[in-house]
């Protein structure tokens, strides 16, 4: 018997897709406890060096072409009102243009330039959609057509600094923190829809930590992802993108939202 389900509850099993965090609780979560090593800015000042740190980190992420780390989560869920944490580790492996993957004990989602799979241990289930051929557009087809939004979406395209940097985004640098044993910039945002921050470590500014604070949904949820275990020049397999699904689990069929015709995608999706 065949199920169709929407992709949300297929990403739910597997753990949200979402990407790309330790968890960090209390009165550790903000960051309070960590001291400044430098004085506070101007608003001028910290908002021309907050831009400046954040280029030099799109332009070190946006340009390695293959890299893997360890994504820890922590994702707020509020339902009737009352707030609970869903955690979630993955690991991360991304080649570009056209190749992601990340697995955790949940399950794994693998995209290869043509499909996504995605897979759930628990409920031993799978699902393939058609997509298309580079991760940038990939990342925005997942959105359109699926229907699904990623917390950390915006740190995978080619120009991270043009995906977070919306139109009506202010903020700047605030402070340097420590996430972990590692020394981090703490840059702030806010927008209409979400305030988010970031930690960049103070080497190649790349992201320790990213927070990001739900301003239109019913309880303002926050989800934190911490990011360690970094390579840069990951060895990969001739599989590391191929789908590895056990015989035993049922394929089933997602919805897609249906926004965008794209003959390309149609005909992948016979397959």
């Amino acid at each position: 018997m065949s199920h169709r389900l929407h992709p949300l509850q297929l990403l739910t099993a597997v753990g949200a897709l979402a990407l790309i965090g330790c968890a960090r609780t209390g009165e550790d979560r903000t960051g309070e406890a960590a001291r400044p090593r430098e004085q506070a800015l101007t608003p001028e000042a910290a908002r021309a060096k907050g831009d400046t740190l954040l280029r030099e980190m799109s332009k070190n992420a946006g340009t390695s072409q293959a890299f893997a780390y360890t994504a820890n989560e922590v994702t707020e869920q509020v339902i009737n009102g009352a707030k609970s944490e869903r955690r979630a580790t993955r690991r991360v492996i991304i080649r570009r243009p056209n190749a992601l993957t990340f697995s955790s004990t949940g399950g794994a989602v693998w995209y290869d330039g043509q499909f996504l799979t995605m897979m759930s241990n628990t409920d031993k289930v799978w699902a393939r959609g058609p997509m298309p051929p580079t991760l940038d557009e990939a990342l925005d087809y997942l959105s359109a057509e699926y229907a699904v939004q990623l917390p950390t979406a915006d740190l995978l395209y080619s120009s991270p600094y043009d995906a977070l940097m919306t139109p009506g985004t202010t903020g700047g640098w605030v402070d340097v923190q420590a996430i972990d044993t590692r020394q981090c910039d703490h840059l702030a945002y806010q927008n209409p829809q979400v305030d988010w921050e970031i930690w960049l470590n103070t080497g190649r500014r790349l992201p320790c930590q990213i927070r990001i604070k739900y301003k239109n949904e019913a309880g303002q949820p926050v989800t934190t992802v911490t990011f360690s275990d970094l390579d840069e020049s990951p060895k990969l397999a001739d599989d590391t993108f191929t789908p590895k699904v056990p015989a035993d689990y049922q394929r089933i069929k997602v919805l897609r939202h249906g926004s965008v015709e794209d003959p390309n995608t149609e005909a992948a999706a016979k397959n």
